[in-house]
């Protein structure tokens, strides 16, 4: 980020459609020229968001439109991105929530799963911190990536 750093905060809402997830990329782009991000910064944070928004409508909605999927992106002076996207489907089961807080999931042989899988695991690689919650009936997946 440039040295007079300023703290941005969008909020955005899509429906549980894939083609809506470019308007998310397009508008994490935008934030990130207006913070002079470097193009492989922007990169990394659309491929976070991508995935994550792709795993709420794969998994918690299962493909069904007419679901609202929230996202919130603040961009604070210290060069952190945090991004909040929250959705009303089904919660992540629990032998997976016990995996994302065990450790690191870690990416899949690309050969024995070359289509499916890396979602979560490219998450946490990408990112600096990635944790999931249910609250009142509600999904939350947290992440935050420092650009220092």
């Amino acid at each position: 980020m440039s040295k007079d750093s300023k703290v941005y905060n969008i909020q955005l809402q899509i429906d549980s459609q894939m083609k809506h997830i470019r308007l998310l990329g397009g508008a994490l782009r935008g934030i990130g020229a207006e913070l002079e991000l470097t193009n492989d910064q922007i990169g990394q944070l659309e491929l976070i968001l991508v995935e994550a928004v792709t795993n709420v409508i794969e998994h918690a909605y299962e493909y069904k439109t007419g679901n609202q999927i929230q996202v919130k992106v603040e961009c604070d002076p210290d060069n952190t991105i945090k991004m909040i996207i929250s959705d009303r489907g089904k919660s992540m089961p629990d032998s997976l929530q016990g995996k994302l807080k065990a450790d690191r999931l870690s990416l899949p042989e690309p050969e024995l799963l070359p289509e499916s899988g890396w979602g979560m695991g490219l998450i946490q690689m990408l990112s600096d911190s990635f944790h999931y919650e249910r609250n009142n009936e509600q999904n939350y997946w947290h992440i935050m990536k420092c650009l220092a």
